[in-house]
């Protein structure tokens, strides 16, 4: 009997841990790449004008598709190519 009340205790705290695991909401990393990479803008480093996705490359060199420098605002509100400073 003892181990019997044994089993069903064990059996229930299981099911309760799983459902309450499962419903909880969690953080967790995925493979593929968020919004912001997968809208990344690629551009030729001769020919500006053309633009692409990760891998391709431009029709009029050959050269590899370089990503875009993203503009980002001053304090004085101009844009400003985003780079680093020396």
């Amino acid at each position: 009997m003892k181990t019997l009340t044994n089993l069903a205790l064990i059996a229930f705290l299981l099911t309760s841990t799983n459902v309450f695991a499962t419903a909880t909401p969690h953080e967790h990393q995925h493979d593929n790449a968020n919004p912001q990479q997968q809208a990344q803008t690629y551009v030729c480093p001769m020919h500006p004008e053309v633009t692409g996705t990760k891998g391709d490359s431009c029709p009029k060199c050959g050269m590899d598709l370089e990503p875009k420098a993203k503009e980002v605002k001053t304090a004085e509100g101009t844009m400003h190519n985003a780079h680093e400073h020396h």
